[in-house]
C-alpha cells in the first residue's frame, strides 16, 4: 500500500522508523521494512509507541518516524503519546483504520452472502456495543461481540447460529467481562481530540468513507507527512497488490486462502508475498501453519 511505500521512502531517506513487528515483514512494491533493514538502514520493531518515544529522546540528533498501524485498537495509546508532548524529533506515520465503516463496507459490496459476524472484542472494548447497533439497524445482519479465549468462540458461534435459526438479527454481546455498552469512554475521547476521520483506501477494498484516523492539524508539528512532504512527494500512486497475490479476496471472502494460486508455494511465512501470510492472526499464516500442523498429526496418527 502506499502507507509502505511512505515508511520505506522515509528509511532510505534516513529517517529511523520504528513500528511493529508484523509491519516490518509486509512487502510493498519495492521492498519491505524488513529488506532496508537488512541493507542498513535504520527500522526498529517496537512493542508500543512509548518505545519510539523514548528511542527519540536517546537519539536527538535523529528524526524518529513511528507507523502507527492498527484500528481503535492501538489507536488511543497513539493518541496519548501526542497528547503527552513528545521531543521534537518524534513524529507519526499514521495509518489508523477502524472497523466499523469496514464492516458496512463489505456487507455493501455484496460479493458473498453474509449470515452473520463475530465482532472482536478488543476493539469492541474500545468502541462498545453502540457502533454496531447502528449496522444493525441499516443491514439487519446478526452480529456477535466475542471474546479470544476457545469458550468465548465457541459461545459466539452458539449464539449466532441461534440468531440466525430463530430468524432474529440484534447486538450480543458474550465478551460483557470486558465490553460496556459506551465502551471505553476516555480512549475515545482521546481520539477524537487528536484524530480526524477520512476516507481512505483499504487493500483489497475501494475508498471506504471515514474509515482512517489522520492528526488533526494542530498536530501537524508531529505529522511526518507534513514534516517530509517534499521527501514524499515522488511517490505515485500505488493499489498495493502484488502480480499474483489474491490477499485482497481472501480479506473479502471470496476466495479461501488455498484457492490463491501462490499459496504455500512462493507465498510462506518466512517468504510472504502479501499481507495475509505475514502476520500471526492472517488468514493465510493460520491456514498454512495449521493445515501442517493437521498433516503432521495425520500421518503420525497413519503409522
Amino acid at each position: 500500500t502506499r502507507e509502505v511505500e511512505e515508511a520505506v521512502t522515509l528509511a532510505e531517506k534516513g529517517k529511523v522508523i520504528t513500528t511493529y513487528g508484523d509491519m516490518t515483514q509486509v512487502p510493498g512494491i519495492r521492498n519491505s521494512l524488513q529488506g532496508i533493514r537488512a541493507c542498513g538502514g535504520e527500522v526498529y520493531a517496537v512493542y508500543s509507541v512509548e518505545d519510539a518515544v523514548e528511542l527519540a529522546r536517546n537519539k536527538k540528533g535523529r528524526e524518529i518516524v513511528f507507523m502507527a498501524v492498527g484500528f481503535e485498537t492501538t489507536a488511543p495509546t497513539t493518541a496519548a503519546a501526542i497528547l503527552s508532548k513528545p521531543p521534537d524529533n518524534f513524529s507519526i506515520l499514521c495509518c489508523h483504520r477502524t472497523i466499523p465503516p469496514a464492516v458496512e463496507a463489505l456487507l455493501g459490496l455484496g460479493e458473498i452472502k453474509i449470515d452473520g459476524f463475530i465482532e472482536p472484542g478488543h476493539v469492541s472494548t474500545i468502541i462498545g456495543v453502540k457502533p454496531y447497533r447502528e449496522i444493525e439497524k441499516k443491514h439487519k445482519v446478526p452480529q456477535v461481540i466475542a471474546g479470544f479465549e476457545p469458550l468465548d468462540v465457541l459461545t459466539a458461534v452458539l449464539m449466532l447460529v441461534s440468531q440466525i435459526k430463530n430468524n432474529k438479527t440484534t447486538v450480543e454481546n458474550e465478551y460483557i467481562r470486558s465490553v460496556k455498552e459506551e465502551g471505553n469512554t476516555k480512549a475515545l475521547s482521546i481520539m477524537k481530540k487528536v484524530f480526524k476521520e477520512e476516507d481512505i483506501s483499504w487493500r483489497g477494498f475501494p475508498v471506504i468513507p471515514r474509515s482512517g484516523l489522520m492528526l488533526r492539524e494542530e498536530f501537524d508539528e508531529y505529522d511526518a507527512r507534513k514534516r517530509f512532504e517534499d521527501e514524499l512527494e515522488s511517490i505515485q500512486d500505488v493499489d498495493g497488490k502484488t502480480s499474483g497475490c489474491r490477499c485482497d479476496e481472501v480479506l473479502r471472502g471470496v476466495i479461501t486462502s488455498k484457492e490463491c494460486s501462490l499459496f504455500g508455494k512462493t507465498c510462506t511465512p518466512d517468504h510472504p508475498v502479501g499481507p495475509c501470510m505475514v502476520s500471526r492472526e492472517g488468514s493465510c499464516y493460520i491456514e498454512y501453519r495449521y493445515k501442517k500442523r493437521l498433516q503432521k498429526t495425520e500421518i503420525e496418527t497413519n503409522r
